[in-house]
């Protein structure tokens, strides 16, 4: 029996969860070591909420994972690591194939229980997201690209003026398809001009490079053509369309497979100060 009580006196003192500490600090849970088994009803409880919630904003199909300090932090809504993989999703009516979102901070704390959920602190994740054409085509119909391509067509002005525009993914290159006209003597029917390009990451932001004419009247110089790519942007501006005030995505690169744009970086989600 002395041993028994021995033995639970000293789970008492080094276990976290029984502890009369502050077992939620950030420097407590990063810096103390901690003994305590992960109860699978409360990690199953945990997961369920958080794909309840992303569910409620978006359709897909997801797996979370993440890895807690202890059960009692974790009931908290505090962990160290999450990684959310989602497939097949739709949000906000855009279908994107590929999502992956893995934590980079290690102390991090959310209210899961609330509705929405609520990030009690700053969580930095890498991130790994596929974008279709049609997402990308999606987005270039949207009002707010509208916008976007009547600045580009004050910039054009009196050259020309693009009435429209939509991509083509193929192998490891987007083809950038433009209907356009002339100001000063429109045509009964618009011409099209189009560009392939791939991309890459220069200081921080999306460029096209290696760019080819597909199809156009007269000669056009490439760095002109370059310019005007740049200044369309449909990848960066399909991936902003994500960004909120609390949530900032920086794109650190970008590839082009199997007909797909892939896109990896960060996304920083601010917390909510109390």
């Amino acid at each position: 029996m002395k041993k028994i009580l021995f033995i639970i006196t000293l789970l008492i003192l080094i276990c976290p969860v029984y502890a009369a500490a502050d077992k939620y600090s950030e420097e407590y849970l990063k810096n103390k070591m901690h003994f305590a088994i992960m109860n699978p009803i409360v990690e199953h409880a945990v997961q369920q909420n958080i794909k309840k919630a992303i569910l409620k904003e978006s359709k897909g199909k997801y797996k979370v994972k993440f890895d807690a300090y202890t059960v009692a932090s974790l009931k908290q809504g505090i962990f160290k690591y999450l990684e959310i993989i989602g497939k097949d999703i739709t949000f906000e009516g855009y279908e994107i194939p590929y999502v992956n979102l893995k934590t980079e901070t290690d102390y991090n704390w959310i209210d899961y229980k609330s509705e929405p959920i609520i990030f009690k602190s700053d969580i930095v994740f890498n991130s790994e997201i596929h974008l279709t054409e049609k997402i990308i085509n999606q987005a270039l119909q949207t009002t707010k690209y509208k916008n976007n391509l009547q600045k580009v067509n004050k910039r054009a002005y009196p050259l020309f003026v693009i009435n429209d525009i939509r991509i083509r993914i193929r192998h490891d290159k987007v083809h950038i398809i433009m209907d356009y006209n002339f100001p000063i003597v429109p045509m009964k029917k618009n011409r099209t001009f189009m560009v392939s390009s791939g991309f890459n990451i220069d200081n921080g932001k999306i460029k096209a490079y290696n760019i080819g004419i597909d199809n156009a009247y007269g000669n056009l110089p490439i760095d002109k053509v370059a310019n005007l790519v740049n200044l369309l942007d449909p990848l960066s501006f399909t991936i902003n369309l994500f960004e909120t005030k609390q949530c900032d995505i920086k794109t650190e690169s970008i590839t082009i497979e199997d007909n797909t744009v892939i896109t990896k970086g960060k996304i920083c989600i601010k917390g909510d100060a109390e």
